[in-house]
């Protein structure tokens, strides 16, 4: 996520549509008062290369001594710490109704706020290869789109653009026009900094085809079905 005061927009970061490029070039024209959320080590590695703010202001005050404290357990048990950090404060893909606890209600509904979406059946695909990667004995794709693990990932989608099933952003932006829809929201905001896209996050898609040639009829259905409001939001179709 990234709260931008000056220029007075949210960007909501969800997942498999290119949001850490987006927020590391979002960051550019941050500044120091601004909520930036933690990406991943080598991702930070990119923000920093490229000269860009990284993050702050993502706990907030009355978090910070239990910031402090997980950041002690980090250092002694070399534990990963993530899952508690989620827990206190702003995080990459928090979702809205999450993000409000730590949010000034009036920023929330006088900000800009845009979220990405992905071509649900090129998610699908992109999503499995991301869970069986480096496992030896990996499900087929049939298993996984019938499994709770799609269903879940359709229901976090929803959750980033809606609260409590209201669609709660102003602008769902489609991330197969990623660049362009980037451009244009520096472009209208009149933001400072470059709206370039960074190269970030590894690829873990081995099968390139396009998905019409992946799926049968049934797993597009069963697709369909699981992401039917974001298809009818964003205009898809198969």
């Amino acid at each position: 996520m990234i709260i931008n005061h000056r220029n007075r927009f949210i960007f909501i970061a969800n997942r498999k549509t290119a949001s850490t490029s987006i927020g590391i070039a979002l960051s550019s024209t941050c500044e120091r008062k601004d909520v930036i959320t933690p990406l991943s080590a080598r991702d930070e590695a990119i923000r920093q290369d490229l000269g860009y703010l990284g993050p702050r202001n993502f706990i907030p005050w009355n978090n910070k001594l239990n910031y402090l404290k997980l950041r002690i357990q980090k250092k002694l048990t070399k534990k990963n710490i993530n899952r508690q950090l989620e827990q206190i404060g702003f995080h990459t893909h928090i979702k809205p109704q999450e993000a409000l606890q730590y949010l000034n209600r009036e920023c929330w509904e006088t900000y800009f706020k845009f979220c990405f979406v992905r071509n649900p059946w090129d998610r699908a695909i992109s999503q499995y290869f991301w869970v069986i990667r480096g496992k030896k004995d990996p499900m087929d794709l049939d298993t996984f789109i019938n499994s709770h693990s799609l269903e879940s990932a359709a229901k976090n989608s929803e959750e980033m653009y809606t609260i409590n099933g209201k669609f709660s952003v102003d602008r769902l932006c489609r991330y197969e026009n990623v660049q362009k829809e980037v451009n244009r929201i520096f472009e209208e905001l009149n933001l400072s900094g470059s709206p370039k896209l960074p190269e970030a996050k590894r690829q873990f898609r081995s099968d390139h085809r396009h998905y019409r040639d992946i799926l049968n009829d049934g797993q597009a259905a069963r697709i369909a079905s699981l992401f039917k409001h974001e298809i009818e939001l964003a205009g898809y179709s198969y």
